[in-house]
């Protein structure tokens, strides 16, 4: 089936997007093609998604590591040169994330970093532990900009001077339940802007 928009909703559920062509593993929410992403490769032709949204999804893929990277790597195989990603998925120290029994994937904005060659580049250069994912890989994601849904009682906190900015980012990092959602902005570069650096 030929997609009808260079745009992918992924695990479109009941969101559809009217300027994306929805996919969705459940025909019940009648999405424009059924497709199980954890079947991999996928039909799709090489470059040709201009943009990936992929709201609340990832997380429910890819139990084994090796499954959720070969997603990533079609969601890369299929996207076009400067293709943007908008994900999200729920922060790892929030209850939502446990909620549900059906999350597999416990997500953060720096595991998507470690695809991106430039930071894989500077790991190798500085002699870091970091993993160099997009080097190892052939991915190159450029993380633009990154999000997070502060919960209300500690947006409060601050909004009434009874926290300031830096004891909330303390609490971000150390504390479950301050965040309850992620959202990440990558640009897709290929071919990978270190690769060459590195094949033998």
């Amino acid at each position: 089936m030929l997609p009808e928009s260079r745009n992918l909703n992924m695990g479109c559920g009941f969101r559809k997007l009217d300027d994306h062509w929805n996919v969705d593993i459940e025909a019940k929410c009648n999405p424009d093609e059924v497709l199980d992403f954890e079947q991999t490769p996928w039909h799709y032709e090489d470059n040709f998604f201009y943009k990936i949204t992929a709201n609340n999804v990832l997380e429910h893929l890819g139990q084994s590591p090796k499954v959720f990277l070969n997603i990533l790597k079609e969601m890369y195989r299929v996207s076009a040169n400067n293709a943007e990603w908008i994900i999200s998925f729920p922060h790892h120290r929030c209850d939502t994330y446990f909620d549900d029994f059906t999350h597999v994937s416990a997500l953060t904005a720096k595991m998507f970093k470690l695809f991106d060659q430039q930071f894989n580049y500077n790991v190798i250069e500085n002699g870091l532990g970091e993993s160099t994912h997009g080097l190892t890989y052939g991915v190159d994601l450029e993380v633009v900009d990154s999000s997070y849904n502060i919960l209300p009682y500690w947006k409060e906190q601050v909004q009434n001077g009874w926290m300031g900015n830096q004891e909330l980012d303390k609490n971000f990092n150390t504390l479950s339940n301050v965040c309850s959602n992620v959202a990440v902005f990558i640009k897709v570069h290929k071919p990978g802007r270190f690769q060459k650096l590195f094949q033998k």
